[in-house]
Formats: structure tokens, C-alpha cells, sequence
């Protein structure tokens, strides 16, 4: 048999290993997260201990001012997006074609607060939109995400949100720290850039000096010494905080999750994720066993 016509074979087993890997990965990576939900106890804010912890609350910003999520503008405590040309053009968001908050928000249980620091967590977010037009204004009406007036050229969008007093579960390290580290310079000046992002009219009419429509990397830097300074003026200007308990990721490499679910919904999540992990990855499996006979039957052929 010619070399041209086992090519399909080879692409079709290599597909299938792959597909077996990635099942794997993900079944052994939901089964030990619903192990550390399972088995890590919950506890209260008020009388949580130091240390890695499974808390839930409510939801809300520290300033009780929500966020606006980039695209949409939704009203939000966290968010992430995503924006991929399916034609010519490229997205003039300034960092790139995605992005996620790194904004600390408050959890808060029976009347007790505490901060949670987003950063390098795994987020089930209360609602996830996927759509495609030419601007990230969500088409009026759309056909699974898809709206029929689109171009070949729109851009695919999609925003994930945790919206104001949602329910949460949080697993992670729990730690007090002082104000002057909870609050520091680079952490809300990373948060005023947030809300600049949100309104892209005013960041480029402030920073677009060369007025390409674009901001571009000497742009962006320009905007964050900006924002640096500006919350270096406020800081001055303000008392000393207290200090306050932050939920954050896990030094030792544990897992760290932010669900807006119960504990049990979180627990029973995480356990169907790693269930349809394994299938794929015993499907998988089944289809290369198949694929490598069919191989050496035509090598031998």
C-alpha cells in the first residue's frame, strides 16, 4: 500500500492518542479536585483557621461598586474574555484578543468578610456567552451564538462573569494579611486598569496618542505608569487598613477553585467532569486498538 493512502490511518491514530491523553489528564485532574472538595470540611468565615479551607458566601466587590465586563458591559465581580477574528483584522483590545480580572472581590458569610485574590484560579463562573458579529455588541438575535447578518470576516467572542451576590464555594489557602499588603500599589493599580479596560472610548481617547484606533505596547505602558500614579496619590491620602483574611492560591501546589455553586454542586460537578474524562479517554483507547489492527493489517498487505 502507498504511503499517500496510510495517512489518514496514521493522522486518525494520532488524533486518537491524543484524544487519549487529553481524557486522561482531565480525569485524573476533576478526580482529584472532587477528592479535595469532597474531603477538605467546610468552614466559617468567622472561625475559619489558617491554611488550605472550603469556604462559601456571597459574592461582592470590595468597593461595592460592580465591575463591567469588557464586552457586554454586564455587571460583574469577575471576569475573563476572549475575542478570535474568524477573517481579516485583529482586535484592538489592548492586550490582545483576551483577558481576565485580577480584581481581589469579597466573600461574605453570615455578616463576615473575606478577600479573595482571583489569580490562578480554576472559576466556574455564573454565566458563560459565546456569540459572533462584528463588534462585541451581542447580536439581537443569533442562532446558537451565530448571527445570520455576520460577515465571513466577524470575530468569535466569548465572556465568562460572576455576577453581584452570586453563591460561592472557594478552596484555597486562606491567610491574614495587612492592608499594606492586601492593598498594594501594583494590586490596585492592576484594578484601576480594570476599569479603564471596561470603557474602551475614554482609554483610547486618553492614551491613543498616535489616534490609529489601537492602543498599542508604549501606549499601554504609558496607561499603567498613569494608573500607578494615580493610585499612589490616592494611597497617600488615605488611613491604614486593617488587616483582613485573603483567600488565594495555594502555595504547595493544591488545587484552587472558585464555583458559583454550592459545595455539593461543586462536588457533584467535578465528579461528572472526571466520569466523562474517562469516557473519552476508554473511547479513545477503543478507537486506537482499532486504527493500530487496521495500520498493520495494510503494512502487512
Amino acid at each position: 500500500m502507498s504511503t499517500g493512502n496510510l495517512q489518514p490511518l496514521v493522522f486518525a491514530l494520532t488524533a486518537s492518542l491524543a484524544g487519549l491523553a487529553y481524557g486522561l489528564y482531565c480525569f485524573f485532574h476533576r478526580w482529584r479536585q472532587q477528592r479535595m472538595v469532597q474531603d477538605t470540611p467546610h468552614a466559617r468565615v468567622r472561625s475559619a483557621a489558617q491554611g488550605y479551607v472550603k469556604l462559601g458566601g456571597r459574592a461582592s466587590t470590595r468597593s461595592g461598586k460592580p465591575l463591567r465586563a469588557p464586552l457586554s458591559g454586564r455587571a460583574c465581580v469577575w471576569w475573563t474574555y476572549s475575542v478570535r477574528p474568524r477573517g481579516r483584522g485583529a482586535s484592538s483590545w489592548p492586550d490582545g484578543d483576551r483577558g481576565t480580572s485580577d480584581e481581589p472581590f469579597l466573600l461574605t458569610d453570615e455578616g463576615q468578610h473575606c478577600l479573595v485574590d482571583p489569580q490562578g484560579a480554576d472559576v466556574e463562573s455564573s454565566q458563560r456567552r459565546v456569540w459572533c458579529g462584528e463588534s462585541p455588541r451581542m447580536p439581537t438575535f443569533s442562532i446558537f451564538g451565530y448571527s445570520p447578518f455576520a460577515s465571513r470576516n466577524s470575530n468569535r467572542y466569548m465572556e465568562a462573569i460572576i455576577v453581584d451576590d452570586a453563591q460561592l464555594s472557594v478552596l484555597g489557602e486562606l491567610r491574614t494579611d495587612s492592608g499594606s499588603v492586601t492593598y498594594s500599589l501594583d494590586d490596585e493599580a492592576r484594578a484601576r486598569l480594570s476599569e479603564w479596560k471596561a470603557d474602551q472610548a475614554r482609554l483610547l481617547a486618553r492614551f491613543d496618542t498616535n489616534h490609529d484606533g489601537k492602543i498599542d505596547q508604549q501606549e499601554w505602558e504609558q496607561a499603567r505608569l498613569a494608573a500607578r500614579l494615580e493610585v499612589q496619590k490616592e494611597q497617600l491620602r488615605q488611613a491604614p487598613e486593617m488587616p483582613v483574611n485573603v483567600l488565594r492560591k495555594p502555595a504547595d501546589g493544591r488545587p484552587f477553585l472558585i464555583a458559583a455553586l454550592s459545595c455539593a454542586q461543586l462536588e457533584r460537578t467535578e465528579g461528572r467532569r472526571a466520569v466523562a474524562g474517562l469516557a473519552l479517554a476508554l473511547l479513545c483507547l477503543l478507537a486506537a486498538c482499532l486504527l493500530l489492527a487496521q495500520l498493520r493489517a495494510h503494512l502487512r498487505g
